[in-house]
């Protein structure tokens, strides 16, 4: 596997673990979201157990190309995610295989 690039049993290999689907939705329902939002919506729900497994799968996804990392330069300096045009197209096709299978 190439970094960014996946290939498909890669990507829904990684799609498919604990946490992935969730986060990457709650970041497009968002648009723009602080690390510190994700985090909290990740350990507030039960989607994963520890910080270590958001910044994980924050990591992944950038790695994947599906979301982008952004950092503001203020006081104190934050940190901002947004979906990619890949990741809002991938998200797409994933609602309507959910959709399929409802």
């Amino acid at each position: 596997m190439k970094k960014g690039k996946p290939d498909l049993a890669e990507l829904l290999r990684k799609m498919s673990k604990k946490g992935y689907y969730p986060t990457l939705s709650f970041i497009c329902q968002k648009s723009s979201v602080h690390y510190s939002e994700i985090l909290n919506y990740g350990l507030n729900t039960p989607i994963v157990e520890s910080k270590a497994t958001v910044t994980l799968i924050v990591r992944n996804l950038t790695g994947m190309g599906l979301i982008k990392r952004s950092i503001i330069n203020s006081r104190p300096v934050r940190t901002v995610y947004q979906l990619t045009e890949k990741g809002q197209k991938l998200l797409e096709y994933l609602r309507a295989i959910e959709q399929l299978l409802a």
